[in-house]
């Protein structure tokens, strides 16, 4: 019978006592041990940041006897550690995972109502207080209290239980920043950003109580007096070399667990899906995704990117400039960008959409890995999209933007639609530039990106409207064909095309694909449902940019012989001479008025 899988546990213990299957990771409580006094480690969501603190207050906490829970872990050889640390030392331990909100109300009801638990779960310290320590220790229990005494709880916690115990305290601290970055997305973010400082500031800065802390989170927030005069403070990203291989699952403990469930799996597959991050230097598997293929027993799926956690990522894709987009598309078609990472982020700097910060976030949060120090005085690096499950989330980031700007399609159309040529243009225009043209622009047939467009802005005209696709029509294929179903409406054909060089203009390109529509008698299959007032338009293009005409642009279809007319028209020669001069009608001419 082969142990169960921790999938969603979280909690060292139970993990432990229910014999589940668990990657040993305990000698990061040596490294922890022998590492500074302050300790903030930021890694990407679902790497193992919770379970490690978790693991780490059942080794600490003086409350308990946890011997059992550690002795078949590698952590149980070093006797020395287990002798004088196994629950040796008082600890808090608070989380704020769950701390999430839309708005600054909630989210210091959810605060404080933390801290009460935090207090009433010591409330054994009671005893030893004074009577002005008891009345604000009730108010943080009662949820009475001012800012002030919250901003100072935790400091004076570390306080009251190294006078209970005689024993300096260790703090754990997990998910610090969730609370920071909630503010960020939601409008409150400088409201919070004080409280939360002070409450960290005073707990660790010159805390002659603390004997260590420890904060895990994503991203390292600085300069906004989070860590102002935490001078004891070690930071652990994943650029440096501190407990590389203590967060993720190195590429001997993946094939440890596959081989444990008796997994027939290609390497490459799982490499290409589950691999690519570096972390100070070492190779690291996402822990998430190949636990949750371990359970679907190697099937191959984007799990980490299916779960929640991506809305802040999105937005800046969605709402960042077209420098920014333009190197999303790089990242997508498989290269490498290059930008300086700021390991002390500024998230007010995301408004600005500063690149540093926005590249900074998604290398920390994930989305992106670092492939070389490539200018070590200025922090300038390398990056890239680091497997298949993360490139699938940016290609449907993508997709889900064209789908929420689906109402401004079809605007887009419909002035297509209603002879409004010089709108459609435009708009398309802008369209091509301010939307990512992700790998059909750039790939062997870039003509699917423009066909997939025009075929999404369709979509909502289909009760109005028989769309065909790439349908043999008269004497070619079309690319795209809108038959209305009312005869008293327009038809549409577009075409796309490709811009070549011999063509020496995207114009021309255009040109060229009109005449195609023309030449080829596109226009058959509409005129077969009784439909003859029929609008052709070609888009020709070169990557992002676009050219388009149409039958409806002035002059546009007109011979050599036909302008010579309009030219002699237009100087007030007379209708019947230019008839004998051209060989044209009279009736040709006069609508050429």
């Amino acid at each position: 019978m082969k142990k169960r899988l921790p999938i969603g546990r979280s909690d060292f213990k139970s993990l432990i006592e229910d014999n589940m299957y668990f990657v040993d990771k305990s000698m990061l409580i040596k490294e922890v041990i022998e590492s500074g006094d302050v300790l903030l480690i930021t890694r990407p969501r679902r790497f193992g940041k919770t379970l490690s603190q978790s693991m780490m207050k059942y080794f600490f906490d003086i409350t308990q006897n946890n011997e059992h829970l550690f002795k078949n872990l590698k952590i149980y050889k070093e006797k020395n550690i287990i002798e004088k640390h196994l629950n040796k030392h008082p600890v808090i331990y608070i989380t704020f995972k769950d701390l999430k909100s839309n708005n600054l109300k909630k989210m210091h009801a959810l605060l404080t109502m933390e801290l009460s638990r935090l207090y009433t779960k010591h409330e054994y310290v009671f005893e030893i207080l004074s009577e002005k320590e008891k009345i604000v220790f009730k108010e943080i229990m009662l949820e009475t209290a001012d800012d002030a005494k919250y901003e100072n709880c935790i400091r004076s916690l570390s306080e009251y239980m190294e006078r209970y115990y005689g024993k300096k305290v260790i703090i754990l601290i997990d998910e610090y920043d969730t609370p920071i970055q909630q503010a960020y997305l939601y409008g409150y973010y400088d409201e919070i950003i004080s409280l939360i400082g002070n409450l960290f500031g005073m707990a660790l800065k010159d805390n002659v109580y603390l004997e260590k802390a420890v904060l895990t989170g994503i991203t390292r927030v600085s300069k906004e007096s989070i860590f102002t005069g935490v001078n004891n403070l070690e930071v652990s990203t994943v650029l440096n070399e501190l407990f590389n291989d203590k967060y993720g699952l190195t590429k001997e403990e993946v094939e440890e667990t596959l081989k444990y469930y008796e997994l027939e799996y290609e390497e490459s597959e799982v490499i290409d899906w589950y691999n690519g991050y570096n972390f100070g230097g070492v190779e690291i598997y996402n822990p998430f995704s190949i636990v949750t293929l371990a359970k679907n027993k190697g099937k191959i799926r984007p799990y980490w990117m299916n779960t929640s956690g991506n809305y802040l990522v999105k937005q800046l894709i969605k709402q960042g400039s077209a420098e920014l987009k333009d190197k999303i598309e790089k990242l997508i078609n498989g290269e490498e960008i290059e930008s300086t990472i700021n390991e002390t982020m500024v998230y007010g700097d995301l408004n600005n959409n500063l690149e540093e910060s926005v590249w900074t976030l998604f290398l920390f949060s994930g989305y992106l890995k670092w492939t070389k120090n490539i200018n070590h005085d200025y922090e300038r690096y390398t990056l890239k999209i680091p497997n298949k499950e993360v490139k699938i989330f940016y290609n449907k980031t993508v997709v889900s933007m064209l789908e929420e700007e689906r109402i401004k399609l079809n605007n887009i159309l419909i002035n297509l639609i209603n002879g409004h040529i010089e709108e459609f243009k435009e708009d398309f225009q802008k369209l091509t530039i301010n939307t990512l043209s992700y790998f059909d622009v750039s790939g062997e047939e870039p003509e699917r990106f423009y066909h997939g467009l025009i075929l999404g802005m369709s979509v909502g005209l289909k009760e109005k409207y028989i769309i065909k696709s790439n349908r043999e029509t008269g004497l070619g294929r079309a690319d795209v064909i809108l038959i209305p179903k009312d005869k008293t409406d327009k038809g549409i054909i577009i075409e796309f095309k490709k811009f070549y060089k011999n063509e020496k203009t995207l114009l021309n390109s255009a040109k060229n694909g009109l005449k195609q529509i023309n030449e080829k008698k596109y226009e058959e299959e509409i005129k077969d449902h009784g439909i003859n007032d029929i609008i052709k338009v070609s888009i020709a293009f070169d990557k992002k940019e676009v050219e388009i005409v149409s039958n409806l642009d002035k002059d546009v279809e007109l011979t050599e012989i036909e302008k010579v007319a309009k030219n002699m028209i237009e100087n007030g020669v007379d209708i019947e001479f230019i008839s004998k001069m051209t060989n044209l009608s009279i009736e040709k001419i006069k609508n050429l008025i």
